[in-house]
C-alpha cells in the first residue's frame, strides 16, 4: 500500500512539474510575438524639432530640401507644417529669424 501512495506522488509530481514546463515555454513563445512587433515599432523614424536661424538667401523651400524626408507625401505639405509650427501666414521669411522646423530621425 506504501507503494502505490509513493507512485501516485511521484506521478502527481511528474505531472505537475511537466505543467509547469509547459506553461514556461508556452509564454515564451507567446511573448515572442509581441516582442518583434515591438523591435519594428522601434526601428521606424521619430520626429524632432529643431531651430534653425535663416540666412540671406533662404526661403521654406529651401528649407524643406534641406530637412524633408520621405514621411511627408510633398515638399508642399512639409512647407504647411513649418508655417503652422511657426505661426507664418506667407511664404516669406527674413534673414536673422529663427524657424523651428520638424525632421525624423532614428
Amino acid at each position: 500500500m506504501e507503494r502505490v501512495v509513493k507512485k501516485f506522488y511521484s506521478n502527481i509530481k511528474l505531472f505537475m512539474v511537466s505543467l509547469c514546463v509547459l506553461l514556461t515555454l508556452g509564454v515564451c513563445f507567446f511573448s515572442s510575438f509581441n516582442d518583434t512587433g515591438k523591435v519594428s515599432a522601434s526601428t521606424s523614424n521619430q520626429k524632432y524639432f529643431i531651430c534653425i536661424d535663416i540666412k540671406e538667401g533662404d526661403s521654406l523651400w529651401s528649407i524643406a530640401d534641406l530637412y524633408i524626408s520621405e514621411e511627408y507625401s510633398s515638399v508642399e505639405e512639409y512647407v504647411k507644417e513649418v508655417k503652422e509650427l511657426n505661426g507664418l501666414t506667407s511664404d516669406k521669411i527674413f534673414c536673422g529669424a529663427t524657424l523651428v522646423v520638424p525632421y525624423y530621425a532614428p
